[in-house]
């Protein structure tokens, strides 16, 4: 579960960075970088979550 909360923590981090450089005149390239950093933070944390409750149900 440590990760679970690990990866939470990170997707609000990037989630906060994304909205200041949205909200910054940021290139459309940087902003377009964070938000695949931020997709992929949040596949790892559903495909993860996934996992546990499977292990869980088993």
């Amino acid at each position: 579960m440590n990760y679970l909360l690990e990866l939470q923590k990170e997707i609000e981090t990037v989630r906060k960075e994304l909205d200041v450089a949205a909200g910054k005149d940021v290139s459309a390239q940087e902003c377009y970088q964070v938000s695949i950093q931020l997709d992929r933070l949040i596949e790892d944390y559903m495909q993860y979550k996934e996992e546990v409750q499977l292990l869980h149900c088993s």
